[in-house]
């Protein structure tokens, strides 16, 4: 089977917006040191399956206001999104703002939208999502016969609510109490 590595330029400027970006030593001084063997985790997890695509990549389904959508899980992503094709299907309105994704050889505008995330039966509002054309990942994955996407998970989502990653259970373990849940 051909392995194709997809390339995502979710990398977002938090200076251009007046916040300063972490270094790479204060997010290893975040870091929280857990058992390597996930099913120890305790009641405070909420447990979401993950599922490897053809590419090797791994996805997650969560509702966006009410409807399921399939996140590309980037771990190297800085912020989250949703392909602004898919606008409509999740019911998003669209906002401006002075925020960009820079990739290699890139850049562009974004713009930021607000949804609704159902998650462990609890609705997560979350302000912090953006709407950008991610045509280029599902056009990669359509070559190589791997399930489309509808969006990137990114550490700016995975690092709010504690995210840990079993890749051998295929699991995302996300906090209860960061969700809002006890």
């Amino acid at each position: 089977m051909k392995r194709v590595l997809i390339l995502l330029a979710t990398v977002f400027c938090l200076g251009c917006s007046g916040g300063k970006p972490k270094v790479v030593d204060e997010a290893v001084e975040d870091a929280v040191e857990i058992d390597a063997d996930s099913t120890q985790l305790d009641d405070g997890y909420t447990t979401l399956e993950l599922t490897k695509t053809r590419t090797g990549h791994i996805t997650v389904t969560i509702d966006v206001n009410g409807t399921p959508c399939v996140f590309l899980v980037d771990t190297g992503g800085g912020g989250t999104l949703i392909d602004k094709s898919k606008k409509r299907k999740f019911g998003l309105e669209a906002s401006k703002t002075v925020d960009y994704a820079a990739g290699i050889g890139s850049r562009s505008s974004l713009v930021k939208t607000e949804a609704t995330l159902q998650i462990d039966g609890q609705d997560i509002k979350v302000d912090d999502l953006y709407l950008m054309d991610i045509s280029y990942i599902n056009s990669e994955f359509r070559k190589n016969r791997a399930k489309q996407v509808d969006g990137v998970l990114g550490t700016d989502f995975l690092d709010k609510y504690g995210a840990v990653i079993d890749y051998a259970q295929q699991k995302l373990f996300l906090a209860k109490d960061k969700l809002g849940g006890k």
